[in-house]
């Protein structure tokens, strides 16, 4: 038996300290690496991060969790190793970073069916987000497809954030259409999109004594077949001077006066008819105009990628420019459309009377006429702080029935245009991110270039390398 001298248990022994020195290494980076770490998206489209709007509402959490000492819980119901189970937990990590005040788990219900039953989940893909005594359910696995995973959640965690919700008054007593009526021209439906992005939804009648901004944060005026009074008028255009919000929507074959609430905010509205020809691609009237064509740089129509189709349209437009109001032209028809200013003798084609397309459709407004800096004497319920107005006016009213509001992209511009009238901007629609397209052309020079290294630069190199390394051999 060979004997061990003491050099080889001074080797092993020193190998042996220094092997469990590494484990231990490498267990306390890994403890520290789990609980601190730096993501960093390297896609160049960013597919992999959350947005502003996400990381301001995780902002405002952490804020309202430090203050209150709590946590707020996502639990999510969800079968282990799905793709969306993935997908959701990618997303958690994002928010975990971003925010101290986030807990989550993913639970497979068919192992844990005690605890779907203490939530009442039912299905697969729900999400149960909860703070102190406030519960939000999401159903992630019916999502609207122009809607991502990170709308959803971000949408529902602002929901617990903010105390206040908004309220939305549509104005009634002119023929407007009712956010109670559920017939295919009615916009029940819209009023309980609003309720779903944490708005409240009543009504107002203009000809009352209250005061518009003591009921409501935002009015909406949705397609009125009778003009208001002069009175009602003065009462509008003296909300809005004061920093109120307000859309309107008007038709183009009613018999609103809208135009004189707007006029001073330089936008205009007048008695054409949009026609546009490329609606027949989608199968509908050129009576119906598509709307493509929109402002990349305003808030409501930034990364807006949906079209808009509406059933009848006016042209609405900046007729001038304004002291103290931004006023934006934020979407318009296709170049195959014009405004008929001749529609209503029944022949509808395009005279020299007629403006060619694009025709703008929408405007949105903000400031206060006349002033220096565009604000007023006062801020809002909402934003005590902002001192602006805003307002959108649309060409038509249709597009938000219940008939046509989940067409296209009609949901998302209303949406978006209540959500920023509204100052919450963080509730505009977060959409999926789009990875480019890249694609690899190859010259004649390059193809022959490639095919020389491979057929003979490489080959050359390991022949050349065998052979220095078996004159090297033979030298040892």
């Amino acid at each position: 038996m060979p004997k061990i001298t003491k050099r080889e248990v001074s080797f092993w022994s020193n190998f042996g300290l220094s092997f469990v020195l590494l484990i231990g290494i490498l267990i306390v980076v890994n403890v520290i690496s789990n609980k601190y770490y730096v993501l960093k998206d390297l896609t160049e489209e960013k597919l992999l991060s959350i947005s502003d709007q996400t990381k301001k509402i995780l902002k405002e959490l952490d804020s309202k969790a430090k203050s209150e000492n709590k946590k707020l819980e996502i639990t999510a119901f969800m079968r282990e190793g799905d793709e969306e189970t993935k997908e959701f937990e990618r997303l958690m990590k994002q928010y975990e970073y971003n925010s101290k005040s986030i807990k989550w788990e993913i639970i497979d219900p068919e192992k844990k069916p005690q605890l779907a039953t203490k939530y009442e989940v039912r299905t697969l893909g729900t999400v149960v987000i909860s703070y102190g005594e406030k519960t939000i359910k999401v159903d992630i696995s019916a999502q609207d497809q122009n809607k991502t995973l990170e709308s959803q959640i971000s949408n529902a965690i602002l929901k617990i954030v903010r105390v206040i919700e908004p309220r939305v008054c549509f104005t009634e007593g002119h023929g407007e259409k009712d956010p109670n009526d559920t017939e295919i021209l009615g916009i029940s439906k819209l009023g309980e999109f609003l309720k779903n992005e944490g708005f409240q939804v009543g009504k107002i009648r203009t000809w009352e004594p209250n005061p518009i901004e003591s009921v409501c944060d935002l009015i909406i005026v949705a397609g009125p077949q009778l003009g208001f009074t002069p009175s009602e008028i003065t009462k509008i255009s003296d909300y809005l001077m004061t920093g109120g919000r307000a859309i309107f929507l008007s038709d183009p074959d009613s018999k609103d006066n809208i135009s004189e609430i707007v006029s001073s905010w330089g936008i205009g509205l007048d008695n054409s008819l949009v026609i546009d020809l490329s609606s027949r691609a989608l199968g509908a009237s050129p009576a119906h105009p598509v709307i493509v064509n929109y402002d990349e740089e305003h808030p409501i129509t930034k990364d807006f990628r949906f079209g808009v189709l509406m059933r009848i349209a006016r042209r609405v437009f900046t007729s001038k420019n304004v002291s103290g109001v931004d006023a934006t032209e934020i979407a318009k028809t296709s170049e195959n459309s014009w405004a008929d200013f001749d529609w209503q003798s029944g022949q509808v084609k395009l005279d020299p009377q007629d403006i060619r397309g694009p025709i703008p459709v929408a405007v949105a407004a903000s400031g206060i006429p006349g002033t220096k800096g565009g604000e007023a004497v006062y801020g809002t319920l909402q934003n005590p702080t902002t001192t602006q107005a805003r307002i959108v006016v649309f060409g038509d009213s249709d597009f938000i029935s219940n008939g046509m509001i989940e067409i296209l992209g009609n949901k998302d511009l209303i949406l978006n245009a209540v959500n920023w009238v509204a100052e919450r901007g963080e509730l505009i629609s977060i959409r999926p991110r789009e990875r480019k397209v890249r694609t690899l052309v190859l010259t004649p020079q390059n193809i022959s270039t490639i095919r020389n290294i491979f057929l003979f630069a490489l080959p050359t190199i390991f022949f050349t390398l065998a052979v220095v390394m078996y004159i090297r051999r033979r030298k040892l």
